[in-house]
């Protein structure tokens, strides 16, 4: 009993020192996975909250469009095509391309059929042709003058023609001195009678590379 009551007092000293050790050793692990924790999630937050423009790519720019005509099932059968490659380094095209009244004609089943008319191609480089496009076309078309050409009045029996007459924007496309020299050229009648390139040209990421004037850089990809 004596004993006991001699080493009493230090076992509780040394159970107290034990205890407050362990309650610091503790308390300082915890604070210190806080702070960890802390600064990673800063940082975790920082790095959310930085977009690097040069990684994002905005919808409808040209590395995407021009992506997605790479990618596409008509553009690979006709890369290898020597019209289709003529075709897109043409500069009458890539000039009347760059209006959209023109590639909403390259949609139209008229201007589809009459590109496919060698009568047509003739009638468009004629400089009466060219003169009522920059007229009132209705007006120049009821003159003696223009009823005279043969291949007017042969044209005058087709539907499509007397429909295309009527549309604005083959009146405004026209006018530019490439028409004549695009319609009448041999790529651009030979991809007309192509399906594959009439789907590809009905392709708005194509259109759009077409508008912005890539149109030659999608063939040396």
């Amino acid at each position: 009993m004596t004993s006991l009551r001699k080493w009493r007092f230090p076992i509780l000293i040394g159970s107290g020192v034990i205890a407050a050790g362990a309650l610091i050793y503790f308390s300082n692990a915890h604070i210190g996975a806080n702070k960890t924790q802390g600064a990673i999630g800063q940082r975790d937050v920082y790095r959310d909250g930085q977009v690097n423009s040069a990684d994002v790519a905005t919808p409808g720019s040209a590395p995407v469009a021009t992506q997605a005509i790479l990618e596409s099932s008509e553009f690979k059968s006709l890369a290898n095509n020597q019209a289709f490659q003529e075709l897109m380094k043409d500069g009458s095209f890539a000039q009347l391309t760059r209006n959209q009244a023109f590639l909403s004609l390259l949609s139209d089943r008229s201007f589809q059929e009459l590109t496919r008319n060698a009568m047509f191609a003739q009638l468009v480089k004629t400089d009466l042709f060219r003169q009522a496009m920059r007229q009132d076309l209705k007006q120049e078309m009821r003159s003696d003058l223009f009823r005279q050409d043969a291949r007017f009045s042969e044209l005058t029996k087709s539907e499509a023609f007397n429909r295309l007459m009527k549309e604005e924007s083959f009146a405004r496309s026209a006018r530019s001195e490439a028409f004549a020299s695009l319609v009448s050229s041999g790529s651009f009648q030979n991809m007309m009678r192509s399906d594959l390139f009439l789907r590809l040209a009905s392709q708005a990421s194509f259109q759009q590379a077409l508008l912005q004037g890539s149109a030659a850089q999608l063939v040396r990809q």
